[in-house]
């Protein structure tokens, strides 16, 4: 509506259509080798949010309202019967506030898949040290990618992604444009998350599968092991959700 332009990766036809959103920090490349595998089944469509590889900044505040608004958007260009929206991480609250804003007007949506989400019952989010965390990560995002240094972090992530997938993901997550739209969406993280927290957004009978990952480093032992009882609190407030413990991954499953 505001004429920025979003890119988006189609794949598949038919009228059932399942859009995967990213993480934060990340292109919607790394959703390649999800796409190609849903791709004979289902039309699938992946796309990079603002500032990241083909698609436009924003100058708006990156608020989780404001991402939700661009991914309608991506919604609204495909048309469709039935629909499945995935979130990875930080995409969990951005494709759970669209399918409880469709819920509340009527629309339709088939299912809801929570991809090792980012999750308002871990109270990690809400400590002081965390926001300190997101604000330094933030501050240092654009002076990390200029430095070239984003890029070997970004490769150091994707390990395991094939080719091209994984050079394309670097490229468009990487860039000096990409990591100021990290850090844009990364000031209104923990008050998104707040705000659901506060004013839980019902999804009535939508389908709902919450996929954790189970590996832990010791380095994040502590973290997962919050993540991982949030996902069950999740699952347990939601009408007919289920569990599916990831085990042989940690918070990168789409890799």
């Amino acid at each position: 509506p505001d004429d920025r332009r979003i890119r988006a990766m189609v794949r598949g036809a038919g009228d059932d259509l399942v859009v995967l959103e990213a993480g934060l920090g990340i292109s919607g490349l790394y959703w390649g080798a999800v796409h190609e595998a849903l791709a004979p089944s289902v039309r699938v469509v992946a796309y990079e949010r603002a500032g990241f590889g083909g698609s436009d900044p924003d100058d708006y505040p990156r608020t989780l309202t404001r991402l939700a608004s661009d991914l309608e958007t991506v919604i609204g260009a495909f048309p469709h019967r039935r629909l499945v929206l995935v979130g990875h991480s930080w995409g969990g609250p951005i494709v759970r506030t669209v399918a409880a804003s469709f819920f509340d007007r009527g629309l339709p949506v088939s299912g809801l898949v929570l991809v090792d989400p980012s999750d308002e019952n871990s109270e990690m989010y809400f400590s002081g040290s965390a926001r300190l965390a997101f604000a330094a990560q933030g501050a240092l995002m654009v002076p990390l990618a200029r430095l070239g240094l984003l890029s070997r972090i970004t490769r150091g992530q994707t390990v395991g992604l094939a080719e091209p997938f994984r050079r394309e993901v670097i490229a468009a997550s990487a860039s000096p444009s990409a990591a100021r739209a990290t850090a844009a969406e990364m000031r209104h993280v923990v008050d998104g998350l707040r705000a659901l927290r506060e004013s839980p957004r019902t999804l009535g009978t939508v389908p709902l599968r919450v996929i954790s990952g189970q590996q832990a480093s010791r380095i994040d032992a502590k973290a997962r092991a919050s993540i991982m009882q949030a996902h069950r609190d999740t699952v347990s407030q939601n009408f007919g959700a289920r569990l599916i413990p990831a085990s042989q991954s940690g918070h990168l499953i789409p890799v």
